[in-house]
């Protein structure tokens, strides 16, 4: 990862220690090493949702991650504050876009796309032609039917902690959040790596 991570952001790129668990359960159930996943308590056939402070690497970590995959199975990365400026732009094409749930007219092949949705909680409730919604809430359960229906995957990185994902989202979000994610925590040692 160390590497990964030199060729994509420059020499000066390092892993920490105080990081050390997240990346081992990252590399767990990227790897499907069942072992590791059965002691870090992850299960295969949910997403992961990393929640820590800012700038502790969430982002990164995901983004290198990637690299290790194959193509077919490689998420796509997609931000949230981007998300809301494109509903702003091009109203509920975008919902359709990244929370398909219906498959009539659809190219399988997007369908069953696995997205990281970077920095939940960034994005504000936005307007199309006066409809004011918050786009990531709507998109997360539509992709929860996804997920029931065809197992398709979904990750999320977020400053949030679970009870302001309840606040910001509601209930309905935080409780299809939590069947459809693995949680993963940076623990309060994980000190901002932007200086």
């Amino acid at each position: 990862m160390e590497i990964h991570g030199q060729i994509i952001y420059g020499l000066h790129f390092r892993l920490f220690k105080e990081d050390k668990d997240v990346i081992l359960q990252l590399y767990a159930y990227f790897t499907g090493d069942l072992d590791l996943c059965n002691h870090y308590g992850l299960d295969l056939r949910k997403g992961l949702f990393l929640s820590g402070k800012t700038g502790v690497g969430k982002t990164v970590h995901m983004k290198i991650i990637r690299h290790f995959m194959s193509y077919k199975e490689r998420f796509k990365m997609k931000s949230c504050t981007q998300l809301a400026l494109e509903y702003m732009d091009q109203g509920s094409h975008i919902l359709t876009t990244y929370g398909r749930n219906y498959a009539d007219r659809m190219d399988l092949n997007t369908i069953n796309q696995s997205y990281c949705f970077d920095d939940m909680g960034t994005e504000d409730e936005v307007k199309h032609y006066g409809t004011q919604i918050n786009v990531l809430g709507q998109i997360i359960l539509m992709r929860y039917e996804l997920f029931q229906e065809r197992q398709v995957l979904s990750h999320f990185t977020s400053n949030l902690t679970a009870p302001q994902i309840e606040q910001h989202y509601g209930d309905r979000v935080r409780s299809r959040l939590r069947q459809m994610c693995n949680w993963i925590q940076y623990t309060a040692d994980s000190k901002d790596k932007r200086r």
